[in-house]
């Protein structure tokens, strides 16, 4: 594979990303805002719709993206547990998450995550005094990007622009990081022009 194919640069600061916004106007600068909101995705999208769910994808160990070990501070060639879903509101996929963590601390320091099943993962990390959560960083993502293929391969038929926006941050827990990587998805866009309709569960 060519140097640098199907990894995404990533960046500090959500205004790295203003000269890739810079024609959408208003959508810009919601888009920025809710790249770099640091509170949970999963009680904002309920705010915000009638009805939420979680799809879950995959939930098991695969081998580490090629711009993800040195985030999480492993080897390149490490495997690790790996968990893909795609957020619903009112039945319209608007955001697509993954999450991934090293197989010895699944059990010692996250010992909910085998039992999520269905539940968003936001509803345990924002919520437990023992999270602690780095700064985001943010990037756009290729069409040639792992996650972007595993998108299409979940929404077949779903119409996608060559790139998606996403966010990602670490969680530690004890001994144990996490990462989670949010891609937002074309049908975010309206619910990120909407108010909170109502108080989240």
């Amino acid at each position: 594979m060519p140097r640098g194919v199907g990894r995404a640069r990533w960046m500090a600061h959500p205004q790295a990303l203003a000269g890739q916004l810079a024609d959408a106007g208003g959508v810009a600068r919601r888009t920025r805002a809710w790249l770099s909101d640091p509170g949970s995705m999963t009680l904002k999208l309920k705010a915000r719709t009638a009805h939420f769910t979680v799809r879950l994808l995959r939930q098991r160990p695969g081998p580490i993206l090629a711009d993800e070990h040195a985030a999480l501070g492993v080897p390149a060639r490490s495997r690790v547990v790996e968990r893909d879903v795609i957020l619903h509101c009112d039945g319209q996929p608007v955001v697509f998450g993954h999450t991934v963590l090293s197989t010895a601390s699944v059990k010692s320091d996250w010992p909910f995550f085998s039992k999520l099943g269905d539940t968003p993962l936001g509803a345990n990390l924002f919520f437990d005094p023992l999270v602690g959560r780095s700064p985001i960083q943010y990037a756009r993502l290729a069409a040639d990007h792992p996650l972007m293929r595993r998108i299409v391969q979940a929404l077949p038929g779903l119409p996608l622009p060559p790139s998606l926006l996403a966010r990602r941050s670490l969680f530690t827990r004890r001994g144990g990081v996490l990462m989670v990587t949010d891609v937002f998805l074309p049908a975010l866009e309206p619910l990120m022009r909407s108010r909170p309709a109502h108080a989240p569960d």
